[in-house]
């Protein structure tokens, strides 16, 4: 295994390769909106000056992996600096007010990083025009996943934004699938299975709309009578936009209730680790053990966490996994 972990001091413009002195290394994914965390340790070195903003980017076997910025820097008595930096997608955790007009997902990514300088690139554009918005002091990622969100609820299609070495990147899930298999006798070392209808399961859809006006409420239901029998009454409520006429108020209420009445399974796997796998990509399963659960055996699944820790040229992934069924 060849790891190379090279840096530059952002106030000379030098250059260093410290592949050879850091101890642990640690880099993190996760698909919500915390930015990708690369950590390592290395120890006190006169020649090297590292600062925060340095630039940082981590290759293994030659596949880049991180590429961002230091953000955090520890030294301990014993001469040791542990050193914590975050991807691009850090800086989607800035906040602002924006006036959206009609556009698709893709559309609202492109303008967040154009106007805040971010490198970025669509792989995949989605043809839902997402209706206008206006978001008053909320994160840019926020902006864009509201978009993502309310695509997946009108069409059922899946997209992800992360940081592909240095770039933002706007994706359908399909796209990130790979034919990598983890199970019996391949890669996986230990799991944990969870099944759980807390939080995010719920059997009934409650729409209203205020109209105007007739000045009367008008509300739309849709529900699964048995599970609300099997778990009792666990209602989604929102209340929508008064342009939304009736036809689209129940085909949303549909959807959200057909992706939410389910039981949420998830599943954290201890492997030995491959470069191809980050939070978002798809993988193939395959753990005779838990088809009794409901999961079987060679389908795919996504990574929803994803940690690849290397030491002593070993390299280990802890993963987690969304298996709702």
């Amino acid at each position: 295994m060849n790891i190379k972990l090279v840096v530059q001091d952002n106030e000379t413009g030098k250059i260093f390769d410290i592949s050879e002195i850091v101890d642990t290394i640690s880099l993190t994914t996760q698909m919500s909106d915390q930015a990708g965390k690369l950590t390592f340790n290395y120890q006190d070195d006169d020649n090297i000056k590292l600062h925060e903003g340095s630039p940082v980017y981590l290759k293994v076997d030659g596949v880049g992996m991180f590429y961002g910025t230091i953000f955090t820097r520890e030294r301990t008595a014993k001469d040791s600096y542990s050193i914590t930096a975050y991807d691009q997608m850090y800086y989607l955790k800035n906040k602002d007010t924006y006036v959206f007009p009609t556009m698709t997902a893709s559309e609202r990514f492109e303008k967040v990083c154009k106007d805040k300088q971010l490198k970025y690139r669509v792989d995949d554009k989605p043809s839902y025009k997402v209706p206008g918005a206006i978001m008053d002091n909320d994160t840019m990622y926020n902006m864009v996943q509201d978009g993502i969100d309310r695509t997946l609820i009108n069409t059922g299609d899946w997209y992800i934004i992360r940081d592909d070495f240095g770039t933002l990147q706007f994706a359908s899930l399909n796209r990130l699938k790979t034919m990598l298999f983890i199970g019996d006798e391949s890669l996986l070392t230990d799991y944990n299975f969870k099944s759980t209808i807390e939080g995010d399961t719920y059997n009934q859809v409650k729409l209203i709309k205020e109209n105007k006006e007739t000045k009367k409420r008008e509300v739309y239901i849709v529900k699964d009578s048995n599970n609300i029998k099997k778990w009792g009454l666990l209602q989604y409520f929102e209340k929508m936009d008064e342009k939304a006429n009736a036809a689209q108020i129940k085909e949303r209420a549909n959807m959200i209730l057909q992706l939410k009445n389910r039981v949420v399974k998830t599943l954290k796997l201890e492997c030995l680790g491959d470069t191809r796998v980050f939070a978002g990509v798809g993988i193939v399963l395959g753990i005779s053990d838990l088809v009794k659960e409901g999961i079987p055996m060679n389908k795919y699944f996504m990574v929803t966490s994803c940690t690849h820790t290397f030491k002593n040229d070993y390299h280990t992934m802890s993963l987690e996994m969304a298996v709702s069924i």
